[in-house]
C-alpha cells in the first residue's frame, strides 16, 4: 500500500470511529444529565447529592455524566468523554460553567439547561420531555 493509500486508509478508519463514537449514546436509545463539575465548585458540590439521586432514580432510563474540568489533565478527559457521547458542541459551549446541569435527547440536543438546581424533580420533568424528543 503506498503512502496516499495508507493516509486515505487510516483518514477512513478515523472518520468511522468518530461516527461510531457519536452514534453510541443515541444508539443505546438514552438521554443525558450532563453536570459540569469542578472540585473547587461550590454549586458543584451542592448538586452532589441531587446527581447522586438522579443515578439511583434514572440510573437505567438515562445516561448521568459529570464531565470534570478541575484541570487540565480532566477537561482533557472529560473532552474524550464528550467526543464519545456525540456533545462536544455541549461542552464546548458549558465548560467554563461550572454547577451547570443539561438535559439533552439522545441524539445531543439539549432540552434544558440549568444552573445551580437542586431539585430531583426537574430533571425527571426534563428527562420526561427528552424521551419525546
Amino acid at each position: 500500500m503506498n503512502s496516499v493509500s495508507l493516509r486515505l486508509a487510516l483518514l477512513a478508519f478515523l472518520a468511522l470511529g468518530l461516527a461510531a463514537a457519536t452514534a453510541s449514546a443515541e444508539e443505546a436509545g438514552k438521554p443525558m444529565i450532563v453536570k459540569i463539575h469542578a472540585d473547587w465548585c461550590g454549586t458543584c458540590t451542592k448538586l452532589n447529592p441531587t446527581m447522586d439521586e438522579l443515578q439511583t432514580k434514572l440510573g437505567s432510563e438515562a445516561e448521568i455524566v459529570v464531565l470534570d474540568v478541575t484541570d487540565k489533565s480532566a477537561v482533557e478527559k472529560s473532552q474524550a468523554r464528550a467526543e464519545e457521547l456525540g456533545i462536544v458542541a455541549f461542552f464546548a459551549e458549558y465548560k467554563s460553567k461550572t454547577g451547570t446541569v443539561g438535559v439533552l435527547d439522545a441524539s445531543g440536543k439539549e432540552i434544558v439547561v440549568l444552573k445551580g438546581e437542586t431539585d430531583a424533580d426537574v430533571y425527571v420533568t426534563a428527562l420526561a420531555k427528552a424521551k419525546e424528543a
